[in-house]
């Protein structure tokens, strides 16, 4: 059975993520801060079962947590990592576009900044690292960042939201580092972009709805080869500029 190991995995695109994998009859590794206060997530495992649904906690912005799911999942293969924990504001505020604000040139909140590349970066380079020896057991080798089209600099016209643009850069030059870190142990690494969806990260004006994103970029994912390496690839299949 197909392993997927996703991060961020109680709402949103993560969230969805575990849905259509378990009803692909895949079995799914849904990691989050609090699987016990996800109802969503509680849901399923009800649904599902443990057989099916491993639920484990994992807050990416911590060395020490990320160090502790991987000791609990000693000897267990991942076929698929999507890294697709992240934040664009606090988890009070806004998301895109209302959250801009606090990104701009005159009013840019500092300390959110470094709590998005913490977040945004280094916890899925950690996590991915801690993961190695799962990803090289698994069949099909691939690691997923979930990037976004924020993060192209060759189509930022409109500037704004630069915290997370620019760690969803810094996540794309990871991609392709690590695109060539791991060819020669046949790891597959890929930025993924998700399209605008309706979730609380990409605001209510999004022209993707959550579950259609997630169909889509599935189609996309079953069709990654080895050749794919290294690239930054959008939910319709389309190479994004980098």
């Amino acid at each position: 059975m197909t392993t997927l190991l996703v991060t961020g995995a109680s709402r949103g695109l993560g969230l969805e993520h575990v849905r259509q994998a378990l009803a692909a009859g895949e079995h799914v590794i849904a990691a989050c801060r609090d699987p016990a206060k996800s109802q969503e997530l509680q849901a399923l495992s009800k649904q599902y079962g443990s057989a099916a649904l491993r639920l484990e906690a994992l807050d990416v912005a911590s060395g020490a947590s990320i160090d502790a799911l991987a000791a609990r999942l000693v000897g267990v293969p991942i076929d698929t990592l999507i890294n697709n924990a992240g934040i664009y504001g606090r988890p009070d505020a806004p998301g895109w576009p209302e959250g801009a604000r606090v990104q701009s040139l005159t009013d840019m909140d500092y300390a959110l900044w470094e709590d998005i590349l913490r977040i945004n970066v280094m916890g899925p380079f950690r996590a991915t690292a801690r993961l190695l020896p799962n990803i090289q057991a698994g069949a099909r080798k691939l690691v997923v960042m979930m990037s976004s089209d924020l993060g192209s600099i060759a189509n930022n016209n409109q500037g704004t939201s630069h915290a997370y643009r620019s760690s969803k850069a810094a996540l794309n030059m990871i991609t392709r580092g690590l695109s060539t870190d791991l060819k020669n142990q046949g790891i597959t690494v890929i930025s993924l972009a998700p399209g605008w969806t309706r979730t609380a990260l990409g605001g209510g004006g999004g022209d993707w709805a959550t579950d259609a994103s997630v169909t889509a970029q599935r189609q996309v994912l079953a069709g990654i080869t080895a050749a794919n390496s290294g690239q930054f690839i959008d939910l319709t299949g389309k190479i994004v500029a980098w």
